[in-house]
């Protein structure tokens, strides 16, 4: 029952990393003002508040977390 189960999650798991969209990071990405201007008004939960400087040619991570 033990090698069932585990042979189970071994086929899930290749499943997984077949099936698995690639993914793309293109230089050509570049957020809006609209995009800037909301993220510009998000109160952060730690750390100092986002502003405009933040933008200027460097990449951003925006991270969405929720605990349900």
């Amino acid at each position: 029952m033990k090698l069932l189960r585990k042979l189970h999650w071994v086929a899930f798991g290749a499943f997984i990393l077949a099936a698995a969209p690639q993914a793309n990071a293109n230089q050509g990405l570049t957020l809006n003002e609209t995009i800037q201007q909301t993220l510009m008004t998000a109160e952060p939960v730690r750390g100092q508040a986002v502003d405009k400087q933040i933008f200027n040619g460097k990449p951003v991570l925006v991270t969405f977390f929720a605990s349900w």
